[in-house]
């Protein structure tokens, strides 16, 4: 409403400030003379205007009221709504406080029947157990009684709220009727308000064109009335000359009637053509000196902000002036300060260079010795594991086949393989050690005489495992388990191909140019050794994690591991030969997503200034992540469903060994009862048959 309101202020204030220009441009245009004749169209313009506005007015006000209408189905829904919710909320909280009552009386009740069934095995005489055991089942009733009642009650409750639902679809069926039944009203109110309010402005309109020409028939009758008169007078006048001058005219008429003739009819042409030329003229002249005066107005602005700017340059230039002194005296001393520091720190890296190279040799003679303790703890470390993986895998195959009776699947081969070769250096040059020779399988068997490869050669260590990465990326390319992660790479990758290599393929045999095609896409992503080629196979796996690692989860989720172990679905592709065939690749259409994010986790690896260059850094992470799958592999062979199965089994075996005990226990109450009747059965037997029975007056054998 106050939006309304506000919009129909705002249509008044504009209206009233259009008026003012125009009387305004009225004033400077036609002077004060003209100001009555603005007021008097002013005046006759505002009727249809006013009427205009009052029926706004008229329609606003029934709007606002079939809207107060309208609005109000919704106000006594949501009212009505308020109330049903806090009624809810108070039945809920008193169902609550009933349930939790009963809990706590049901808890001690609980307890009290608890604390008498330790007190019954003390108890031998049978009528007196009965009647305990009778308490004890009174006791259980009421209890099961009070949840009875509780249970009632919620299903009463529920059943309530049944009513309640039906009850209140039927209410919005009303409101929606009521709220129907309104609008139809209102639309027909609004009709016949807008029909009415156009005919009130119509008969306004016509009422007002009628004014105007009965004022404009006025004038012209006036107009006609004055000419009429002077023409009169013009004619009685017009007649006296003619009378006065007869003779003269024609003595004259005769000699120059025919010039005189000629000379009107030109002048009078000559008058209606200049008569025109003046009109056109004022036009003209009244346009140009508007245009004139506008364009005086700009350039008077103009002028005044040409005038701010230019002194605003001139301070800003005398500003920038000052600034550039400052920074040519602080450019030179900052240049002879860091020349200075430039040479010392010339110095200084100079020194740190050699640290670094004997920091060098050190770090590989105790990389060496610190592998070669590795590979034993890993050798070491692994024998349990599979020892113990192996006491769990028959323990499994115990549960399942004996207690369980189901089929055992034995897990594939590949389990106790590990990930990764434990005994390869993962820093320095290692990466590429195992290809040059230089390192030996267990800690640098072949250096003994500190001579290596590359000082044979003349080459650098960088060169040296560059070329050995280079040659280990080859023997992997013609691996012929990469062959079908190779070809799926051509095929959707191919626009990574450099345009030299392209032009190449046509003249190379099939399976050569799919070999070149294939090293030229795996070197643009980043590839450069066979570590390297082995994580972009792994990326294109179908259960690979690469895009969670990209994304910054680098730690391998169980769920990952699980798959990956082989646990559950691992025997039944190793049985129907798929994992002989190499890993599942990649579906097409998300291999560009995994280059993606492959390439995102290659850049986004840290680099250290220990390990070399970046490819050893990449090898160094992927064979961590590798030997951290293995050990969760070892961690998981019996998968989440296994796990949940033998909990199973033992809350079963272990509820099944309590109720062996409880019958062992009755059973052996029972024993001790039958002995008992046993003996008091010998007894009565030997008091019946006792000789003192005879000298009595009543013998019991009569009563019994």
């Amino acid at each position: 409403m106050d939006m309304l309101q506000a919009q129909s202020s705002r249509e008044q204030r504009i209206l009233a400030r259009r008026k003012r220009i125009q009387e305004r441009l009225a004033a400077l245009r036609e002077g004060d003379a003209a100001g009555g004749e603005v007021g008097d169209k002013k005046e006759e313009l505002g009727k249809g205007k006013q009427q205009i506005i009052e029926s706004k007015r008229k329609l606003y006000r029934v709007k606002h009221r079939t809207d107060q209408d309208v609005t109000s189905v919704r106000v006594t829904g949501l009212e009505r709504e308020n109330v049903h919710r806090v009624a809810e909320e108070q039945t809920r909280q008193d169902l609550r406080g009933k349930l939790l009552a009963e809990a706590e009386q049901s808890a001690r009740q609980n307890a009290a029947v608890a604390m008498r069934w330790a007190d019954l095995f003390s108890i031998d005489v049978p009528q007196d157990l009965y009647y305990e055991i009778e308490k004890q089942r009174q006791a259980c009733e009421r209890i099961i009684s009070s949840k009875d009642k509780l249970i009632h009650e919620i299903k009463t409750e529920l059943k309530k709220k049944d009513d309640e639902f039906v009850k209140t679809l039927k209410r919005q069926a009303e409101d929606i009727d009521t709220l129907l039944h309104y609008m139809s009203c209102q639309f027909v109110e609004m009709q016949s308000a807008f029909k009415a309010e156009l005919e009130e402005i119509e008969t306004s309109f016509l009422q007002e064109r009628t004014d105007v020409l009965d004022a404009n028939r006025k004038e012209l009758n006036e107009l006609f009335e004055k000419r009429s008169k002077m023409e009169a007078d013009f004619m009685e006048r017009y007649l006296a000359a003619v009378e006065n001058y007869q003779m003269l005219l024609e003595a004259l008429r005769c000699s120059d009637a025919e010039d005189f003739h000629i000379l009107k009819i030109r002048l009078e042409t000559d008058i209606q053509n200049l008569e025109q030329h003046l009109e056109a003229m004022r036009a003209t002249y009244q346009l140009n000196t508007e245009k004139l005066e506008y364009n005086y107005r700009v350039l008077v602005e103009r002028d005044h902000e040409n005038q701010a700017t230019i002194n605003q340059q001139k301070r800003k230039i005398s500003r920038q002036r000052d600034i550039l002194s400052g920074l040519k005296g602080r450019y030179a001393e900052t240049d002879r300060k860091y020349l200075e520091e430039n040479m010392k720190l010339t110095d200084e890296y100079k020194r740190i260079t050699e640290q670094f190279k004997d920091l060098q040799s050190k770090f590989r003679h105790f990389e060496q010795v610190d592998t070669k303790k590795y590979a034993e703890v890993w050798a070491m470390k692994e024998a349990e594991v599979a020892t113990l993986v192996r006491q769990l895998l028959l323990a499994d195959r115990a549960i399942c086949e004996q207690q369980m009776g189901w089929t055992w699947l034995p897990p594939d081969d590949t389990l106790f393989t590990p990930s990764t070769v434990p005994h390869a250096p993962v820093a320095g040059r290692g990466a590429v050690a195992s290809s040059t020779g230089s390192t030996g399988g267990a800690g640098g068997g072949q250096q003994g005489d500190g001579v290596t490869e590359g000082e044979e050669t003349g080459l650098s260590e960088e060169e040296v495992a560059a070329r050995a990465a280079d040659l280990q990326l080859q023997e992997r390319l013609r691996d012929v388990r990469y062959s079908g992660a190779l070809a799926l790479l051509v095929d959707e990758a191919g626009f990574l191909v450099e345009g030299k290599v392209r032009s190449m393929l046509d003249r190379l045999a099939k399976d050569e140019a799919g070999l070149v095609a294939a090293e030229s896409i795996v070197r643009a992503v980043g590839v450069t050794d066979g570590a390297g080629l082995a994580a972009l196979m792994e990326a294109l796996s179908a259960d690979s994690n690469v895009e969670l690692r990209s994304k910054g989860t680098s730690r391998i989720t169980v769920e990952d591991q699980s798959k990956r172990a082989g646990g559950a679905d691992g025997p039944m592709l190793a049985a129907d030969g798929v994992a002989a065939r190499g890993p599942m690749l990649v579906h097409p259409d998300d291999v560009v997503r995994r280059l993606r994010a492959y390439v995102e986790m290659e850049s986004s690896a840290p680099r250290s200034g220990l390990v070399g260059p970046s490819r050893a850094a990449g090898a160094m992470r992927r064979a961590a992540e590798l030997e951290q799958e293995f050990w969760v592999r070892m961690t998981h062979v019996i998968n989440d469903q296994g796990t949940r199965v033998w909990g199973a089994l033992e809350k079963q075996l272990d509820k099944y060994l309590a109720l062996l005990q409880t019958r062992s226990a009755s059973l052996n109450e029972v024993d001790s009862l039958q002995h008992q009747n046993g003996e008091l059965r010998a007894l009565l037997n030997q008091y019946l048959s006792s000789r003192i029975n005879s000298e009595l007056q009543i013998p019991p054998t009569q009563i019994i």
